[in-house]
Formats: structure tokens, C-alpha cells, sequence
């Protein structure tokens, strides 16, 4: 799902180099930036320090009145002045657990300039919301949903924000302890056997690891210690990557 929250690296981008000189994308959107920021005085520190704080902006008030129209009109064809939001092609860019929520309010406002910020600030707010990332996960069943959702109400708010850097499969985990919670709640890793489920990886998370070149997660076993958590993040990810990476191989 690609991020629209390119907004402020190329308003910073066209202060620091005052010309474009990236791929055509960026001129153009460097373009699209100039022409909404106008009005407001262009391109500048200020306007970038807005565009920044975008996500924060209140719902009932963009700060920046009609910029979100103008920028989303010329920049993105999920969005047009005339017939606003288009179900399919948000779809295909943010999901359909994005676009559900969402929905109501691509036709809020009393005017296109209120429903284009209304709609796009609430798209931005929920496309790295991880209750909305884990129900648009089509490769996994409804248990291991449930108990990924259920895990992150054991952890502070403020950690959920770390939910996405999961998908870079860093050496460390985001928030320590969330992949043993659902792991030991799908019973995925059985601790008195001190094995895998490799069949349930499969069945409950689509990690097929057979044929798949794992003998640096079973090498990890014998390197197990007292911290239980990172252990079972650290194989469990081993064998996520061998299964990702088998697929690539037949491609």
C-alpha cells in the first residue's frame, strides 16, 4: 500500500534545491505542490511545517482551506473535482477495510474543498492503522486476525504505532513480546516439545516453508535463552523470510 504521505519530502525537497532536478514524478508533483501552495504563499518553511502536521489536523479543519482538493485533483486518479472519490481505485490503493471506514465520509461537506480533506485526512489516518493493516490481510485466517488484534490491546497505544515496521523484518522487535502473545495464542510453537507448528504457520499465516531453505531458523534453536520472546520473534521471522523468499524463486 503506497504511502500518499510524500507531501512533505518534496516541499522540503523544493526548498533545499529551489529546482527540480528528480524523476518526472517529482517534478510533477513538485508542480501539483506550487500551484495549491499558491496561494498561501508557496512553497515554504511554514508550509512545510503544515504539511507536516497534516495526520493532526483537525477533521473539521484544514488549515490550508482547499489545498486538499487541489493537490489530490491533479495528483491522484482515486480522486477528481467533479465525481470526488472513486470506490474502486481507492480500493486498489488503500484496501477495502480502508475504504469501509472511510466511506462515510467521502460525502461529508458542504462543498468539494470540505469533502476531499475530510475523506483524504481520514484515508491517511487509518492506512497504517494496525487493526486495518491485519483485517486487509487476505493470506491469513480469521483466528489469527482475532488473536493479532486481541494481542495489540495488551500493549500501550502508543507502540501501535510500530506495528508497520514489522513488514522490514528488523533483527529487533517493534513491540518486544507481541509476536509470542498471538504465536502461544494460535498454539503455533509448542513449548513443551520445543517445536514449530509448521503446518499451522501455513494453515493459520500462510508460511509454507516446505522446500524452502531453512536451516539457519532450525540453527536458531540451539541458541535459545532465558528471553523467550525475542527467540520465538527471531525464528518465527526466519521462517516468514524463507517462505517469502521460496515463492520469489518461483517466480
Amino acid at each position: 500500500m503506497k504511502s500518499c504521505q510524500s507531501v512533505l519530502s518534496i516541499v522540503l525537497f523544493i526548498l533545499l534545491c529551489q529546482h527540480l532536478v528528480a524523476a518526472d514524478i517529482n517534478k510533477h508533483e513538485g508542480y501539483v505542490l506550487g500551484k495549491c501552495l499558491e496561494r498561501y504563499g508557496g512553497p515554504s518553511y511554514e508550509n512545510a511545517e503544515r504539511l507536516k502536521r497534516f495526520k493532526d489536523w483537525s477533521i473539521d479543519y484544514e488549515e490550508l482551506p482547499c489545498f486538499t482538493n487541489c493537490y489530490l485533483a491533479d495528483m491522484f486518479d482515486f480522486y477528481n473535482e467533479t465525481d470526488g472519490f472513486s470506490e474502486q481505485k481507492v480500493i486498489d490503493k488503500f484496501g477495502a477495510s480502508v475504504y469501509e471506514v472511510c466511506k462515510p465520509k467521502f460525502s461529508e461537506g458542504k462543498d468539494k474543498c470540505e469533502t476531499a480533506y475530510k475523506g483524504f485526512h481520514c484515508l491517511v489516518n487509518l492506512e497504517n492503522d494496525p487493526f486495518v493493516v491485519i483485517d486487509g490481510m487476505d493470506n491469513i485466517d480469521m483466528d489469527a486476525k482475532l488473536a493479532m488484534k486481541d494481542c495489540l490491546h495488551r500493549f500501550d497505544r502508543s507502540e501501535w504505532q510500530l506495528f508497520g515496521e514489522y513488514s522490514r523484518f528488523p533483527v529487533k522487535e517493534p513491540i518486544p513480546c507481541y509476536s509470542r502473545c498471538f504465536l502461544d495464542k494460535l498454539q503455533l510453537f509448542n513449548h513443551r516439545l520445543h517445536k514449530w507448528d509448521i503446518r499451522g504457520l501455513n494453515t493459520k499465516l500462510n508460511i509454507s516453508v516446505e522446500n524452502a531453505n531453512t536451516s539457519a531458523c532450525e540453527a536458531m534453536a540451539v541458541k535459545r535463552n532465558r528471553n523467550i520472546c525475542a527467540w520465538m520473534y527471531r525464528e518465527f521471522t526466519c521462517y516468514a523470510m524463507a517462505s517469502i523468499a521460496k515463492e520469489e524463486l518461483k517466480k
